[in-house]
């Protein structure tokens, strides 16, 4: 058995996936739909680029979810006044309705992780992985920094 920090981090990234992909359906979102859902009502007229660096993926993933959470009527966007090229964008009302329900799941999931847990211990694991990432953004050059 291979116990690697980082294999335990993607089997944990992958069981999430699945699990969220499941528990987010009947509010017809998906897992990687998820965090652009939660970043529009947080950083409402945010651009596509902004939404990138925020929820830290590339642009055509970006692209896609945005494009995907319009069809279903979750955010519109809106042409930037000064700058023409750019869209913003800004969460529905059907989205705003949804947006404590969705974070509610969330918060469960979190809460069924950390389950048995002192304080203590989860505040060590989240400095750890904060010190990870940085670690990470020396070997990457910085690409996918996070807003932690």
């Amino acid at each position: 058995m291979d116990r690697t920090i980082g294999r335990m981090i993607t089997l944990l990234a992958r069981k999430s996936q699945t699990y969220l992909a499941g528990a987010l359906s009947k509010y017809d979102l998906t897992a990687a739909e998820q965090p652009f859902f939660m970043a529009i009502q947080n950083h409402k007229g945010a651009t596509q680029e902004e939404l990138t660096e925020i929820v830290c993926v590339d642009k055509a993933a970006t692209a896609r979810a945005v494009k995907s959470l319009e069809n279903k009527g979750f955010l519109i966007r809106v042409q930037d006044e000064k700058d023409r090229r750019q869209n913003r964008v800004y969460p529905t009302e059907k989205a705003r309705q949804m947006a404590d329900t969705v974070k509610g799941e969330l918060l469960c999931f979190d809460d069924h992780l950390t389950r048995g847990i002192d304080p203590q211990s989860l505040e060590l694991v989240y400095q750890a992985l904060l010190k990870m990432e940085e670690n990470f953004n020396d070997i990457s050059g910085g690409s996918y920094v996070t807003n932690a």
